[in-house]
């Protein structure tokens, strides 16, 4: 089985230009893999909000139980069908934003030409929907504007809107730290 790292990396060697790297990702099967302590705590609330095997409703999630994560979060939708999504940016929090070169909202992905391509973002919204699992990984930002001195871990979470329905929408949480 390919993994997505093996995938990046072939894809890296065919690519003299690509400067950026994957650190780590894979769906979240270990919450001890999250090395921000803020971000395990998004996700034990993820955890505590569950229905069984289900994601959590999106009511349930209040952006103002963390304020100081409001300027690196993201909210996104699925406008589409679960067969064939059509994923929007909602919102881009204001530090997010600025260092990942992103709209504030409103915004569909597949027009979010350079962060699509270099993040593989229709990719894990994908997975987050099919499997109903939380995405976790970091990354270094060097394939914007080759600033490759910023990590960033990010942790994804799906959603749903509607009890019996489909997840249709994510959250993703970011942390931005220099690189050792």
């Amino acid at each position: 089985m390919v993994t997505s790292t093996e995938k990046h990396n072939a894809s890296s060697q065919n690519s003299n230009k690509e400067s950026h790297f994957l650190l780590e990702e894979a769906p979240l099967m270990d919450p001890s893999r999250i090395r921000n302590a803020r971000l395990r705590e998004i996700l034990d609330f993820w955890e505590a909000h569950k229905r069984g095997d289900d994601v959590p409703l999106w009511k349930t999630f209040n952006p103002m139980e963390f304020p100081d994560m409001l300027p690196t979060i993201s909210v996104f939708s699925n406008e589409g069908t679960a067969e064939e999504p059509d994923y929007l940016l909602r919102v881009e929090g204001e530090r997010s934003a600025e260092i990942m070169g992103l709209p504030t909202s409103m915004t569909s992905v597949s027009k979010l030409h350079s962060y699509f391509s270099n993040t593989k973002l229709g990719e894990q919204l994908d997975i987050m929907a099919r499997h109903k699992r939380p995405i976790y990984f970091i990354r270094n930002l060097g394939w914007k504007d080759h600033r490759d001195y910023i990590n960033y871990e990010i942790l994804s979470l799906p959603f749903a809107t509607e009890a019996d329905g489909p997840v249709d929408r994510f959250l993703s949480v970011k942390i931005f730290t220099p690189r050792d």
